[in-house]
């Protein structure tokens, strides 16, 4: 599991590189303005997967609901997403004018938005398992 995680993490690094880079190519203010939008939100994104992976090796609980096959097949779903979105979004950005990028943009930012508050929601979850407290064992 935490080789999915530092996969996820890695494409995540990538895309945020080729998105500065985007942003830096841009020559309009507002398509600047959208790259620069995308970068927050990776940004985001990134810390919430090194908050997670850095609780993953702290916690034995969070080693349980990282396992759960669904973790496994979202974080595997996204591996395979992510780079796909963000290399449509580079190509159409060199392509299309700026009010058409627009909605590409939006749509990516969604996508991130959506990966940042299941990762939140891991994290919320974590937290609430190592705070419960044990039942103490009969002798």
């Amino acid at each position: 599991m935490v080789h999915g995680l530092t996969k996820l993490l890695t494409l995540v690094m990538t895309a945020k590189r080729d998105l500065k880079r985007v942003y830096y190519t841009q020559r309009t203010k507002e398509a600047k303005l959208d790259s620069k939008e995308l970068v927050a939100s990776v940004i985001g994104v990134q810390r919430l997967l090194e908050e997670l992976i850095d609780l993953r090796r702290k916690r034995r609980a969070a080693k349980k609901v990282l396992e759960d096959r669904k973790a496994e097949l979202t974080l595997r779903k996204w591996s395979t997403g992510l780079p796909q979105r963000v290399k449509g979004f580079i190509d159409k950005s060199n392509k299309l004018e700026q009010h058409h990028l627009t909605k590409y943009q939006q749509a990516l930012l969604e996508y991130f938005n959506e990966i940042g508050q299941e990762l939140a929601k891991w994290i919320e979850d974590i937290n609430t398992l190592v705070e419960i407290p044990k039942i103490p064992k009969d002798r």
